[in-house]
């Protein structure tokens, strides 16, 4: 839409006028380097802009896209032949910004509506439901599992588990994170992570246990060479969080933000806070001959 306006005052002088718009490009002013834009009409608009720059001349010609006002350059002259030069110390980049406004604004894009769909709040409510409910019960089954599995080190498991869980919703609560969906699938992704590495540990001390080793030497043996193992997996996965959320958008930030606290977590909880209680129910044993694991 092209309209005429002195100061703030707007004075509209007729329909829309894109389609007199033959090509818009940007040049550069020979004798001071500077960029300008070129504007050149097809006939029937060189004929209407003749007329109306005669009849305003000293007066602003407002270029108007999605009703905003783009650029509104002063009409010095008549412009007779069609071809316009927008001038007004342009950056190159301001005067390309400007050259495609005039471009896309010639443009016939007639818009259809081929379908309307109405989404309510509900439907996001429901969805966070959903959501909870899926990690609660995937939750109750990993705490489940790890108990009849490991027994007494699975219930050390689940205990580093709820802490990790807790330490996350904690942080994410400092930080006043808002929890969508990404985010529910980053806790979700969180618990695996965490049980994993407590098989990785448990496993490693199954086999130092077998090979004949004490209780007290099983353990100490078990954390130390599933460490590296541990702290390689935690860092690739932070490594890809920090690219999500670099790369990303909102909803894929989030779940890189829980994702990272997450692994964080589950890190401190894993290996510290669980050798932590190995050793207040077993170090102090030390005629203790059996491992329930």
């Amino acid at each position: 839409m092209i309209q005429l306006f002195k100061d703030v005052n707007y004075d509209f002088i007729g329909k829309r006028r894109w389609a007199y718009i033959a090509s818009a490009r940007v040049s550069i002013e020979q004798s001071t380097s500077e960029p300008y834009v070129s504007v050149e009409f097809n006939k029937t608009g060189a004929k209407v802009f003749a007329e109306l720059t005669e009849q305003n001349v000293g007066k602003r010609l407002a270029i108007i896209l999605d009703g905003i006002v783009q650029s509104a350059p002063v009409i010095r002259e008549r412009i007779p032949l069609g071809q316009a030069q927008i001038t007004g110390g342009f950056t190159p980049d301001a005067a390309a910004d400007l050259a495609i406004v005039l471009r896309a604004g010639a443009l016939p894009a007639p818009v259809k509506i081929l379908e309307e769909r109405s989404v309510g709040p509900s439907l996001g409510a429901d969805s966070i439901r959903q959501g909870m409910s899926a990690i609660l019960a995937s939750a109750a089954v990993v705490f489940i599992f790890m108990l009849m599995y490991y027994r007494l080190s699975g219930l050390i498991a689940d205990v580093a588990l709820g802490l990790n869980l807790l330490v996350l919703l904690a942080t994410m609560a400092g930080f006043h994170a808002t929890l969508t969906l990404p985010g529910i699938a980053g806790i979700a992704l969180t618990i695996g992570m965490a049980v994993d590495t407590n098989i990785l540990i448990f496993e490693r001390i199954r086999e130092e246990f077998r090979t004949g080793k004490t209780v007290r030497a099983a353990i100490d043996a078990g954390f130390t060479r599933a460490f590296r193992t541990v702290v390689d997996t935690h860092i690739t996965v932070l490594v890809s969080a920090a690219i999500l959320y670099n790369f990303g958008t909102g909803p894929v930030k989030g779940f890189a933000v829980s994702l990272a606290i997450g692994i964080a977590a589950s890190l401190f909880t894993a290996v510290f806070f669980t050798r932590l209680l190995f050793d207040l129910l077993y170090m102090g044993r030390r005629r203790l001959q059996t491992l329930s694991i």
